[in-house]
């Protein structure tokens, strides 16, 4: 299945859970937010400053978050997403290794910025995309077992519940990054 289509499932699934169907285009706007603040993310990848380039990157996941909020109703204040952004970026931080180095390697004037930017594109896009993925199917699994009735604390326990699929994070974002290529 690729990753489109698995956006776009999780979406679905969510919005007919929380019986927001009034609105037949809700689960590709869903799923359009996850995909355009990845390719946010790349842009952020182009930043030459190292360090700010990963901030940037972070604050594009957690503003994806607010925005999915927004789109469904959910009333979380920004500390609670912050937490909740805070908490996917350390459990991917194994899959943002790259990115890392990549930032480190802008010192290096010129082709260190180039070769940085590039390094990090396809690793901020692909994990831009599970964060989003985790987050969407954190809200599906808290839907399905409590409907509109969950709190900050929930989604903490949801997302933390998924995180520990690690070969499915990992194959996301392993296709992610094939798709990133294309």
């Amino acid at each position: 299945m690729n990753i489109d289509h698995q956006l776009l499932h999780v979406s679905e699934k969510l919005v007919k859970m929380l019986d927001e169907t009034a609105d037949n285009c809700l689960p590709k706007e869903i799923a359009n937010v996850v995909k355009t603040h990845s390719k946010l993310a790349v842009g952020s990848a182009w930043i030459p400053v190292p360090g700010a380039d990963v901030a940037a990157g972070a604050a594009v996941i957690w503003g994806m978050y607010v925005r999915i909020n927004n789109k469904l109703g959910i009333p979380f204040g920004e500390n609670i997403m912050k937490s909740i952004g805070s908490g996917v970026a350390t459990n991917l931080a194994s899959y943002l290794a790259m990115t890392g180095v990549a930032s480190a390697i802008k010192i290096i004037p010129g082709i260190g910025s180039l070769g940085g930017a590039i390094l990090m594109s396809a690793s901020l896009y692909a994990v831009t995309l599970a964060a989003g993925w985790i987050y969407l199917q954190a809200l599906c699994t808290l839907a399905e077992k409590k409907g509109n009735a969950f709190n900050a604390s929930d989604i903490t326990q949801a997302v933390n519940d998924i995180l520990r699929q690690k070969s499915v994070i990992k194959d996301f974002i392993n296709e992610a990054k094939k798709t990133y290529k294309k």
